[in-house]
């Protein structure tokens, strides 16, 4: 199983070798991170912990953060805090995303249901696409461990048993942020076709070495309505302004 630094490593590396960027503006609200940077903007959702109601601190440098670097920012990924890792996820996806080749205006649930299709499917997180989605394959476990969980998913317990079974994998990114991604892909088949999918994956090829065969995440083509949206607690449904595209390994197309 791989140590979840080694994800956050190979999304630091990419992330130093992207043009350098000033920092133009970072929202964090209820939901989302946005950071805006002069390359273009990036997304990553903000997980809840239990913690941050009782009086800490989630993010220890709030109102400094302004002062810092997209690349300094990046950094933040690496911290035990959920929020503090989103912005650090937000500020990468922000160097990546508009640097990114190769990519494809293409929709992650098109490739579930082409791919999934007559065959056993896992999702890890619960996609909003998932009740919809259960006809189109021949069976479909829906792992979820957090407030999205609903009476049929399954927790953790059951991925030891049941994920090896999978022709198709989808996994949603925010188990960059939950360090439960070593978890999941330690228990994937290898010749399993594997999805990283949800507007904070990181566009890099980097990711391709640990077995992914497409990378499906969001560019911010109209930062503003995006920013606005963000800061108004909008959930990802109700924001507008970006575009849903693909970053395919090569030969897996």
């Amino acid at each position: 199983m791989e140590n979840p630094g080694v994800f956050v490593d190979a999304i630091l590396e990419a992330a130093a070798d992207a043009p350098a960027a000033d920092l133009i503006d970072l929202r964090v609200g209820s939901f989302w991170v946005v950071v805006r940077t002069s390359l273009g903007a990036g997304m990553a959702s903000v997980l809840r912990s239990e913690d941050h109601l009782h009086g800490s601190q989630p993010i220890n440098a709030a109102g400094e953060l302004h002062r810092r670097t997209p690349l300094e920012l990046t950094g933040l990924l690496h911290s035990d805090s959920p929020p503090e890792s989103a912005i650090g996820l937000a500020a990468a996806n922000a160097l990546l995303g508009p640097t990114a080749e190769n990519l494809r205006d293409e929709k992650a649930v098109a490739i579930l249901r082409e791919r999934g299709r007559g065959r056993k499917v896992a999702m890890i997180g619960h996609f909003p696409f998932a009740d919809a989605f259960r006809e189109d394959c021949g069976q479909l476990w829906v792992f979820e461990r957090g407030l999205n969980r609903r009476q049929d998913d399954l927790g953790e317990e059951a991925m030891e048993q049941l994920l090896p079974q999978a022709d198709v994998v989808a996994v949603t990114a925010t188990t960059l942020l939950n360090q439960t991604l070593p978890t999941v892909l330690a228990g994937v088949r290898p010749d399993a076709f594997v999805m990283l999918l949800g507007p904070s994956t990181p566009l890099t090829p980097a990711l391709f070495r640990f077995g992914f065969d497409v990378l499906c995440g969001t560019v911010v083509d109209d930062v503003e309505a995006v920013l606005r949206a963000v800061e108004q607690g909008a959930v990802t449904s109700q924001i507008t302004g970006v575009r849903r595209v693909c970053l395919w390994k090569e030969g897996r197309t």
